[in-house]
């Protein structure tokens, strides 16, 4: 059960200053209840000391005074030194037991005699005639004369004033306790917030994760242990900015996907080629070439970077990947890496969101007086090697095989604003429920021995055609913003 709530403390969500201050706190107690319990029982044994002392030598000397009186069996003068004990106001009770004799007594005594002659003292109470309870202790001390014992002494004294006296000891032991045990408290905290302050610092720090993110110069400085901490930790932060920078500089040139395939596996040399299934999607513009020869080279730019950005968003609307920019024209892949069961649907989805923000830019681009430029889209579906081609020194993950060549040939061969698709990627099980669906006549294809069946992508059903419309409006809001 101990060991239950030690580890649940230990995982608790508390900063590690109030631990500390809990383990010093608990310590300080610990230490500071067993100093005062050792002082209230030296004090009460002090007491007790006394007590006997004080008691002893009072019975002492009545035993001492009674010795002739009671040989002499003189009652008056025995019954005049036990009243005489009884005037101090700490003594309750006196008597004289003479041996087989009456007992001449005042106050308060016990009603027998231990019968040992090394008698301790004895504690016990009476009550009075209210029934309030009083404690006493009680002396006894042999009557002799010449080696013969004839009777006892006794001293009975008032125990309150005893008790009294220890309670008001406990009571400024214990206060005095507790004002050290807030003091060492408040110290401890103090001590811990110092203590944890290093730490502290640097849980905030990885917060931020970025050099010179600890409070000043000056820690890094420390000659410590802490200061090397310090020192760690903000080389570290310059390494993890770095590899930041060059993931998001990898990201403006392969896909972001790739690029983090790529930086998950950097003990590997190269990712593994693997055969996948997917779908590859070709896209250029039509007549680049006569444009790009009227337009000076910074406008050919700036167009080419509209277009492609409004690709790059649908593809990643449609959970493509862009695996290039050949310039006018792009690759975009469905289900590789990462494969995906809807990626015929996918591609035709992205190829309509395409002509439907290039549209969209030639609405604007005739409002400024300026030609509309036209898109050509091809798709295919099949298997295809996903890896790396290239040199070791050169390296490029991207997709090769027949379903790519395919694909790439039916963009040459797509009209002008048409989407051309190969009969695998027609009969994609979801695609005839989105688009309909206008079958082409048979194609010869160069390098392909088998005649091809493609089909052009004809109006969008109501359902996806609302879906387009919501889609491409929440792509131009966040481009606005």
């Amino acid at each position: 059960m101990f060991n239950w709530l030690v580890q649940l403390f230990h995982k608790a969500p508390v900063p590690i200053a109030i631990k500390w201050t809990i383990y010093i706190g608990t310590l300080i107690t610990l230490v500071m209840g067993i100093l005062g319990w050792f002082l209230i029982t030296q004090q009460n044994s002090f007491h007790m000391r006394e007590v006997k002392g004080f008691g002893e030598i009072l019975v002492e000397q009545l035993a001492h005074s009674a010795s002739e009186p009671l040989l002499a069996d003189d009652q008056f003068n025995l019954q005049g030194l036990v009243s005489r004990q009884t005037q101090n106001h700490n003594v309750v009770g006196a008597a004289i037991v003479p041996s087989g004799k009456s007992w001449v007594i005042s106050g308060k005594v016990p009603g027998e005699v231990p019968e040992t002659n090394n008698q301790e003292p004895m504690i016990w109470s009476w009550r009075d005639e209210q029934q309030q309870r009083h404690p006493a202790i009680t002396f006894f001390s042999p009557i002799s004369f010449r080696d013969v014992v004839a009777g006892h002494a006794i001293i009975t004294l008032d125990r309150e004033f005893l008790d009294r006296d220890q309670q008001r000891t406990i009571g400024i032991i214990s206060y005095a306790t507790i004002g050290l045990i807030l003091i060492a408290g408040m110290l401890s905290y103090i001590l811990s917030k110092r203590l944890s302050r290093p730490i502290t610092l640097l849980a905030a720090a990885g917060k931020v994760a970025e050099p010179g993110a600890l409070v000043s110069p000056q820690d890094i400085e420390r000659q410590d242990e802490i200061g090397q901490i310090y020192a760690y930790f903000d080389r570290m932060t310059v390494g993890l900015l770095e590899k930041r920078q060059v993931e998001d500089a990898l990201s403006r040139y392969v896909s972001p996907v790739i690029a983090e395939k790529i930086l998950s596996n950097l003990s590997q040399h190269r990712l593994p080629n693997q055969e996948m299934e997917g779908s590859v999607l070709f896209c250029d513009i039509v007549g680049f070439t006569q444009l790009s020869e009227d337009l000076p080279a910074d406008e050919v730019a700036d167009l080419l970077n509209l277009y492609l950005g409004a690709i790059a968003d649908a593809a990643h609307r449609c959970r493509g990947v862009v695996d290039k920019f050949i310039g006018d024209s792009a690759m975009i892949l469905f289900g590789v890496p990462e494969p995906d069961k809807e990626h015929g649907t996918q591609a035709i989805s992205c190829a309509w969101l395409i002509q439907a923000m290039v549209r969209h830019i030639n609405k604007q681009r005739r409002l400024k007086g300026e030609e509309p430029i036209m898109l050509r889209i091809g798709i295919n579906s099949g298997l295809m090697l996903a890896g790396n081609i290239g040199i070791p020194d050169r390296l490029e993950y991207t997709v090769v095989g027949d379903t790519v060549n395919l694909a790439s040939r039916l963009c040459g061969a797509a009209p002008a604003d048409g989407i051309m698709m190969s009969e695998t990627t027609a009969e994609f099980p979801g695609v005839a429920d989105i688009v309909d669906l206008h079958q082409q006549p048979a194609l010869k294809i160069r390098g392909r021995k088998n005649l091809v069946k493609p089909s052009i992508a004809g109006t969008p059903s109501r359902e996806f055609g609302q879906w387009l419309m919501r889609t491409m409006s929440h792509i131009l809001h966040k481009n606005a913003e």
